[in-house]
């Protein structure tokens, strides 16, 4: 069958458009700032009070210093963060009200054991669920898998006073909140880390938004996390 000249030309030009819009660059939400990686093909919008940081501070003797807990105060934190390596930092600033974390990393399947890298996916899971096993923190949510667009993502959320911490004189350790998100992603093994010493922090941070290649942004975690403080 022969396409007349009109036909042709209505579908070249429907064609051009849709490919157009596909490639138009997406406007960032209100009060964000833009973070992108072309070699993860990886776009974040996130909160525009938090400052990035250089993400190497956090390394200690090769190892992710989550939370501020080094591998001296838990051999086991570091050992489960030994193949961690971070991508991407943003802080609240010092003077702020309420603290405030966000932590992108990738776990290097180079550094795995054989058989790790033989379950390197089934790692997402373990890597999410870190904040569960940090001493001194209690689930308060339960481990869950949900998809953003076509992307499965795991996640963990946890609340209490980590042990390990550096503490200075006559001080206590703060209630903190945190939240690990993982995802195999163009063959990246990502997880992000969110920590505040307030909920409404943690669930404002964890509304970044993200966009995974070409897909429509959305929130890394739409839920809210509640206070499960007894």
């Amino acid at each position: 069958m022969t396409l007349s000249l009109r036909t042709r030309t209505v579908i070249t030009f429907l064609f051009t458009t849709a490919l157009t819009l596909s490639a138009k660059p997406q406007a960032p939400p209100p009060n964000t700032a833009e973070w992108e990686n072309e070699a993860l093909k990886l776009r974040l919008f996130y909160p525009s009070d938090l400052i990035k940081s250089d993400a190497a501070q956090i390394m200690q003797d090769g190892h992710v210093t989550l939370f501020g807990i080094s591998g001296a105060s838990d051999p086991k934190l570091a050992e489960a963060t030994n193949c961690l390596r971070p991508v991407l930092l943003l802080e609240a600033p010092r003077d702020s009200a309420a603290t405030a974390t966000i932590l992108l990393a990738e776990l290097d399947v180079d550094c795995l054991t054989p058989d790790q890298q033989n379950k390197a996916t089934n790692l997402l899971s373990d890597m999410a669920e870190i904040v569960n096993k940090v001493p001194g923190m209690k689930s308060n949510a339960q481990p869950a898998t949900y998809t953003i667009g076509w992307q499965k993502v795991h996640m963990a959320a946890a609340q209490g006073q980590p042990q390990g911490q550096p503490q200075t004189p006559n001080s206590s350790p703060s209630q903190l909140y945190t939240m690990g998100l993982s995802t195999n992603w163009n063959s990246h093994l990502l997880v992000w880390y969110f920590s505040s010493n307030s909920v409404d922090t943690l669930n404002r941070i964890t509304k970044t938004t993200v966009r995974f290649g070409r897909d429509q942004a959305a929130p890394l975690y739409p839920l809210t996390i509640g206070n499960a403080t007894p």
